[in-house]
């Protein structure tokens, strides 16, 4: 879908509140049809090879041209079973990736063959040297895509500051590519520095679109007062991915809305975000999706808009998550829709494993 944006119109109908479970009805009178949600199914194995893996986030999916499905993955914690059952020995892999066979939705599951190596532990996506104070400093995937030959994945720089495994904080963002999807991926450098984008502006890469009209839209979660967060927009040609000189932000300050070279420069379109969301254009629906996980009132939430920089309706509600559940990282993963978007599928994390769930619009 190609928007003009001097020709673009801005409003778009409030989204009533939804309430919903495991089978969901959306009210007539919201921006949504009537939906239905399937129950949850666990993604990756309970134990792999090398042992039990008890930890992950950061889950995208990348459609392959080959009909595979890449999968970046944050914080895998894999650990090798004793036979004499012992204590088994944990590791931390801050940022790995597995393909599965297919891009068929009902297929992933317990399909993922980890990027290993000899011993068939999963290999960090994005390796570090000495000179990048691996000590402590992590690299975490965030999303991606492939095109024009090459796999790209955007990814957080985040710095140690405490002993536990999540102290950590960002300070950059990047983009790696690669020829091969499985890798090894070449980190993008400017000004000999790997982060695109430094620690004061948006996370660009925390959610992208690839629109039909030729552009790439990535957004970018950024602080936009005390203790608030929202996200902001920038748009690339996929040829141009790896330049930072060549993108642009969406901006609506002064009489009238436009593209900026400046980041400086760029509005809010999108607010109140977490980490992790997702963005995408859906077809069924003839509007753009966000998918976000409400960790305040622990429910998944989504919003329409007519254009990528919004305005954006009001939040529905798809799923809600019990407390003890601990639900993070809800993102729809747009390379699984069907029949033109009127079946979508969307993860999301549940004591630190992802499941899958088919939002089903009528």
């Amino acid at each position: 879908m190609r928007f003009d944006l001097k020709k673009a119109v801005p409003g778009a109908a409030a989204l009533a509140l939804l309430f919903c479970c495991a089978q969901a009805r959306a009210a007539q009178k919201s921006g949504l049809p009537e939906f239905s949600v399937s129950s949850g199914t666990a993604l990756l194995p309970a134990v792999v090879s090398t042992g039990a893996v008890v930890g992950r986030g950061g889950n995208f999916s990348m459609p392959l041209p080959d009909g595979r499905t890449l999968w970046l993955l944050n914080n895998v914690w894999a650990g090798e079973v004793k036979a004499d059952g012992q204590t088994p020995v944990w590791g931390i892999i801050d940022g790995a990736a597995a393909i599965a066979a297919s891009t068929d939705p009902y297929s992933q599951a317990g399909d993922f063959r980890y990027v290993a190596d000899e011993n068939n532990w999963p290999l960090p996506l994005l390796s570090g040297d000495l000179k990048e104070y691996t000590q402590v400093r992590k690299f975490w995937p965030r999303s991606g895509l492939c095109a024009g030959g090459r796999c790209y994945v955007f990814y957080s720089i985040m710095n140690n500051f405490g002993p536990d495994p999540y102290d950590y904080f960002r300070v950059g963002q990047g983009l790696a590519s690669s020829e091969n999807p499985a890798g090894p991926y070449a980190k993008a450098r400017r000004d000999g520095r790997y982060s695109l984008w430094n620690d004061i502006e948006p996370a660009f890469g925390s959610a992208l679109w690839a629109d039909e009209d030729g552009w790439v839209y990535v957004y970018g979660r950024a602080s936009v007062s005390p203790g608030e967060y929202g996200a902001e927009l920038a748009r690339v040609k996929p040829e141009h991915l790896l330049a930072r000189e060549k993108y642009e932000y969406y901006t609506a300050e002064g009489s009238s809305a436009a593209w900026t070279a400046d980041v400086s420069e760029a509005s809010e379109v999108l607010g109140d975000m977490p980490e992790e969301f997702s963005v995408s254009y859906n077809d069924y629906l003839k509007a753009y999706l966000a998918v976000y996980y409400e960790a305040g009132s622990g429910r998944v939430a989504a919003r329409q808009a007519a254009a990528p920089w919004g305005p954006w309706g009001e939040p529905s509600v798809l799923l809600a998550c019990a407390r003890e559940e601990y639900c993070y990282g809800a993102k729809e993963q747009p390379g699984f829709a069907a029949e033109g978007g009127k079946k979508i599928f969307l993860t999301l994390e549940k004591k630190n494993a992802p499941y899958l769930y088919g939002v089903e619009f009528k």
